[in-house]
């Protein structure tokens, strides 16, 4: 698989830069041992591969999918009533798709928010020929053991006919490359609400505990996180152009250009006034 590149922290705040910058060192680490081989897609097919991040599309909630264990059941009841994040990923990938599971799941443990009663992680494999065994051996190698993750992480499998279906949901068209066996496709995360429709597309190699926390807490509609999470989402808005969250500081100068303005008539007519009583 060729992937197109695209935690709330109890320690200090340099734990949190050291913890990404490690996930940067081992995708690069990763992207530069990739096979000379592996460049045989051409350039468009690559460029069918680039995700169109549907809004509020919604997951075929019926379809069949297996977990590690073989149970069998409707897309619907591994949404778990909770917002979910999905990876999809290839799991036999020998590239980008551990390091993305593995940034994803530590950014999840660093949100502060309850696995299980917040939020969910599913990852989705793209091959249909992929087994329980490899599924299970990418899950035991990649996901953060912290914040009790493993007992709340779902790593599914599909018949060639779900998988498609589920990936025109999200909007990703992954490209076989037959002569290597792998697939190229976006490395995303996508954050969905718990009755399956898709809420925000971030960047599975760049993102962070506190965009994904607010994500989650969008997608929670109000039932996940607290007070101060609300008064953040009003604080914050989503840039699309770096799949994050960042402070709406257009709208901050605005307002307090505008607080200036009206302080200043206020001032302005109280002296008019004392300077007319004073005549």
């Amino acid at each position: 698989m060729r992937t197109l590149p695209a935690q709330r922290s109890d320690d200090v705040p340099g734990k949190r830069a050291r913890a990404r910058a490690a996930g940067w060192i081992v995708a690069l680490v990763a992207w530069i041992a990739m096979p000379v081989a592996a460049q045989a897609l051409t350039a468009s097919q690559l460029e069918q591969a680039v995700q169109a991040r549907p809004t509020h599309a919604q997951l075929p909630l019926q379809i069949q999918m297996n977990d590690v264990n073989d149970r069998r059941a409707p897309l619907q009841d591994w949404l778990g009533g909770v917002p979910t994040v999905w990876i999809l990923a290839d799991y036999t990938c020998e590239t980008l798709c551990g390091p993305a599971i593995s940034i994803v799941s530590n950014a999840l443990a660093d949100t502060g928010l309850s696995a299980g009663k917040d939020f969910r992680l599913i990852v989705t494999g793209f091959d249909a020929k992929d087994t329980a065994a490899q599924a299970l051996t990418m899950k035991n190698a990649q996901l953060s053991p912290r914040g009790g993750l493993a007992e709340h992480s779902a790593f599914l499998r599909a018949a060639a006919p779900e998988i498609g279906a589920l990936s025109d949901a999200f909007g990703v068209q992954p490209v076989y490359d037959r002569e290597h066996d792998q697939y190229a496709h976006p490395a995303a995360a996508l954050v969905v609400t718990p009755d399956g429709r898709i809420s925000r597309a971030l960047s599975a190699l760049a993102v962070d505990a506190t965009s994904l926390r607010l994500a989650l807490v969008e997608a929670g509609q109000g039932h996940v996180g607290g007070w101060t999470d609300q008064i953040h989402l009003l604080c914050y808005g989503f840039d699309p152009a770096s799949g994050t969250y960042t402070l709406a500081a257009r709208r901050l100068l605005i307002a307090t250009s505008s607080l200036s303005v009206i302080v200043l008539a206020l001032l302005i007519g109280l002296l008019l006034r004392r300077e007319h009583a004073t005549r």
